[in-house]
């Protein structure tokens, strides 16, 4: 029997639900957003930037136009592009001047750049006027991720009061792509914090996605997603710590991987949480296709020219063998996890891809993950083990992005509240009942005693997914990458992919290649189990629908430091991708 009290909340949910969102909406900005001197200057430097930004777009806009020469450049395929540049054919200040028009068309439509690069033009000029082409991604541009150092420009993650704070060194994945010949010509927007999945910042606004405008881009690398899924750049750079590399792609139809941490230098690139441990981000590579992820990732690794900038880097060849070998794999793969299920055409897209492989001579098993409820709580713990001090110290005086309102509430709320939430949370039959929801109101790290067996627990975890791994002598084991194609630029806040983040707090690379779309033809019949996070989730989908359809990925995860075996079963799954994109290259 259901307590007087239970009884008289269900009674009257909607009002106390009506009352407590405006109740918020008037006691959150009168109590956190008072005016003070500091606000009020970020504040104006936030609208000095915007003035300049739009201006330095409209000015570009008079220069750059893109006409039937720009048009054809653009629409190369990547093969025909860098052969072209490599036979001097077409110069690099050709391919910059249609890059550049083709980003500022997009710009109007989905927002993913954040400051050209006064600089490109210089890069590519001084390329021309070499004897001989630089390496093999000679003149071709590429789009790097506002948390990435450039020098002369600010990385800001969505803050104000790193505004006007120009980097004084370029990051190291920067210089060596610059070293092998190519040439960054813009920075890419983020949603601020980079602890979103949304796409937004007060600076530079929202991000929306490549192929409908209504849907979200995916976080955090946000812009890279959008610009390459867009066709304004064959590749850009983007960092992962959460799925920031791998979701944008799933989102925007276009492929990425997030290597091993230090597989590539990370030194330039600013975490959004400095002193985090027991986890480390991961700099990868978003392209168009599996091909141009393999390509750039095999110059870098090749190279060894990170070596020469950071003594960090991990010091591996590229293994050809792994990448080139035709002998067949072993293939784990699952389709969906209890904590937050697949729905419409998500978990159908990894049985095809399985068909796909099968039809290749792979041999694909079922693999078994651990409870996502468990690895996600450990994820909490050693995320917010600082109880969220550094985002509150970047987020003092800050206009606070809509993309990640709930966290930046959740940070305001005293142990005994968060308490009471989760039990709330967790009382079935009440509107905002959320055991999904529940797992971040779990404690935090309370000592360090408490953060060491944290990571314990994730050491334990990671042995426990190698030891089936190993029992099943497996080569790479395919999945989703989140449980919903691209919701809507309104959707409430996703929580963290269990999917996704798992890779990231065992350190495995992961990469993701484009398979197909959602037909929203499997809606009907999911069972939310009265779980507000998954009835909003499935909301999401459903609105989602209409429109050109939204792009579905998969995940292809190797062991570490194997980048060479999860690029090479992107590339075989390559020509299966059924997707077919509404953008049009020229």
């Amino acid at each position: 029997m259901l307590n007087p009290l239970i009884r008289l909340l269900l009674a009257f949910k909607t009002v106390i639900v009506t009352a407590v969102l405006a109740i918020g909406n008037v006691i959150v900005p009168f109590v956190f957003f008072r005016p003070t001197k500091e606000r009020k200057r970020l504040a104006q430097l936030i609208i000095k930037k915007q003035k300049e930004r739009n201006e330095e777009f409209s000015r570009l806009r008079s220069i750059y136009k893109f006409g039937s020469i720009q048009r054809k450049i653009v629409a190369l395929n990547w093969d025909d592009l860098v052969s072209k540049l490599q036979t001097r054919e077409l110069s690099a200040i050709q391919v910059l001047d249609a890059f550049i028009a083709k980003t500022l068309e997009i710009s109007e439509r989905c927002n993913p750049v954040t400051d050209f690069i006064p600089q490109a033009t210089v890069w590519a000029k001084e390329l021309d006027d070499l004897e001989v082409v630089k390496g093999p991604l000679h003149g071709i541009p590429f789009c790097v991720k506002d948390d990435t150092n450039v020098e002369g420009l600010d990385t800001t993650h969505g803050y104000a009061k790193w505004l006007y704070q120009p980097a004084t060194e370029s990051a190291v994945i920067v210089k060596v792509l610059q070293d092998l010949g190519a040439v960054p010509f813009c920075k890419t927007n983020v949603p601020q914090t980079l602890w979103s999945y949304g796409s937004d910042n007060p600076i530079f606004g929202i991000t929306s996605n490549a192929h409908n405008s209504k849907l979200s881009a995916g976080g955090s690398s946000s812009g890279t997603g959008a610009l390459v899924g867009a066709g304004g750049a064959h590749f850009g750079t983007g960092t992962d710590v959460g799925g920031s590399l791998r979701i944008p792609a799933h989102w925007n139809g276009v492929a990425s991987i997030k290597p091993t941490s230090y597989r590539l230098s990370l030194k330039g690139s600013i975490s959004p949480l400095p002193k985090l441990v027991g986890m480390s981000p991961s700099v990868g590579i978003i392209g168009q296709t599996p091909t141009i992820v393999a390509t750039v990732v095999n110059k870098m690794v090749e190279s060894q020219r990170q070596l020469d900038y950071d003594s960090m880097a991990i010091p591996i060849p590229w293994n050809s063998s792994d990448f080139e070998s035709t002998s067949k794999l072993r293939i784990g793969y699952f389709t969906s996890l209890p904590y937050f299920p697949t729905m419409g055409d998500s978990g159908d897209i990894v049985l095809k891809a399985k068909e796909a492989l099968e039809s290749q001579g792979h041999t694909l098993v079922p693999f078994e993950m651990p409870d996502a409820y468990d690895y996600i709580r450990i994820l909490v713990k050693i995320s917010i083990a600082d109880h969220s001090r550094h985002v509150k110290e970047c987020w003092k005086d800050e206009e606070v992005a809509d993309c990640v309102k709930f966290f930046w509430i959740s940070t305001k709320i005293p142990v005994w509240i968060y308490k009471l939430v989760r039990k709330i949370l967790l009382l079935k039959g009440m509107p905002f009942y959320s055991k999904r929801t529940a797992v971040f109101f779990n404690p935090s790290c309370r000592s360090s005693s408490d953060l060491w067996d944290a990571i314990a627990e994730k050491k334990e975890l990671q042995d426990q997914i190698l030891s089936q791994w190993n029992q099943l002598k497996l080569d790479a084991v395919i999945c989703n990458v989140i449980s919903v194609p691209a919701p809507p630029l309104n959707a409430p806040e996703l929580p963290p992919s269990p999917y996704a983040v798992i890779w990231n707090l065992i350190d495995f690379p992961a990469g993701v290649v484009p398979m197909g779309s959602e037909s929203g033809t499997k809606l009907r019949g999911f069972d939310d189990e009265g779980d507000l996070a998954l009835q909003m989730a499935h909301k999401a989908l459903r609105d989602s629908i209409g429109g050109a359809p939204p792009p579905i990925g998969i995940q292809i995860v190797g062991k570490p430091l194997k980048e060479e075996v999860v690029l090479r079963v992107m590339k075989e799954l390559e020509p299966f991708n059924t997707f077919k994109s509404n953008v049009k290259l020229n």
